[in-house]
């Protein structure tokens, strides 16, 4: 028959043991069940292209105009001409006037120069030597008035072809031969090929886990198995909702933060591959690698 300290350490024994079981059953289910910690962020946005209006500097009559809706341009392609007619004329006219000019100004420095002798033994009065040195200086003024007129007509002449500032694609033509257009009025919109970039927003959670320059990675839905090269070059500093005086913690972590992640692939071919507004996957490591081991911020300040 069992003493009672025997059966008391058999019956604490057994608690021990179930209690130990629980807390090795407690930790396995917490490793079971924890999340591992993020190694990337995904996100989701759409892409954005620049365009530019495209115009005259000058007013005048379209002459020809070279591309349609959908052509692709190169930097620098002539785009459209304006009748040539009205500032080549102006252009005779300021080289003659310029001739002119310099000719009244070259007489009146040799007139001031042969009587500068007399002016200075006073054989001509101070007046006519003031005369004079006006007559010269006002010859001088003349003169650059006149090369500068000149090279207005020379700009305004080049003015009057329209080229194309940077690659793209010509999204509408707005104007057509005939046309009489003033300086600034569109003729063509155009879609720049660079910069490219995605628009996407970031939860408030996530924003202190990203930072200017970071390395991304961009893909769509057309060829989810490419991904381009990428990097985040705008963070807004603003929500993009506005913040109630009092905020529980589930509205803290709705507000979001615009982001810019600016595309650094340079296949030629990207424009057809990203498209305005398509919508893309962005994937940010959380590696902390940045382009160039630096922020743009800090490259503008160098």
């Amino acid at each position: 028959m069992s003493s009672p300290a025997s059966s008391d350490l058999k019956k604490g024994l057994k608690i021990f043991i179930v209690l130990t079981l629980l807390v090795i059953c407690a930790i396995l289910l917490y490793f079971h069940f924890k999340k591992p910690a993020p190694s990337q962020i995904m996100l989701f946005g759409n892409i954005e292209i620049r365009e530019v209006n495209l115009s005259f500097r000058v007013s005048g009559r379209l002459k020809n105009i070279y591309f349609e809706e959908g052509d692709y341009v190169k930097k620098g392609e002539v785009l459209g001409e304006l009748d040539f007619d009205t500032f080549e004329t102006a252009l005779k006219e300021a080289r003659a006037r310029k001739a002119d000019a310099l000719a009244i100004k070259n007489n009146a420095a040799d007139i001031y120069k042969r009587n500068l002798a007399l002016c200075r033994d006073g054989t001509v009065s101070k007046q006519e030597c003031k005369n004079l040195l006006t007559n010269k200086d006002k010859g001088a003024a003349e003169y650059d008035l006149a090369a500068a007129n000149l090279q207005s007509a020379e700009i305004s002449l080049n003015d009057a072809t329209l080229r194309a500032p940077n690659d793209g694609i010509i999204l509408t033509r707005i104007m057509e031969p005939g046309s009489i257009v003033s300086a600034g009025m569109p003729i063509y919109s155009l879609s720049l090929f660079r910069p490219l970039w995605a628009r996407a927003y970031i939860s408030e959670e996530d924003l202190g886990k990203i930072k200017l320059g970071q390395k991304a990675y961009i893909s769509s839905d057309s060829m989810p198995d490419r991904e381009f090269g990428a990097h985040i070059g705008f963070i807004s500093p603003v929500a993009e909702f506005t913040p109630k005086t009092v905020e529980t913690l589930s509205l803290r972590t709705d507000l979001v933060y615009r982001l810019r992640v600016i595309v650094d692939d340079e296949d030629e071919n990207l424009n057809l591959y990203l498209r305005q507004g398509m919508p893309v996957n962005i994937r940010i490591p959380l590696d902390g690698a940045v382009l160039g081991g630096q922020t743009r911020a800090s490259k503008r300040a160098e």
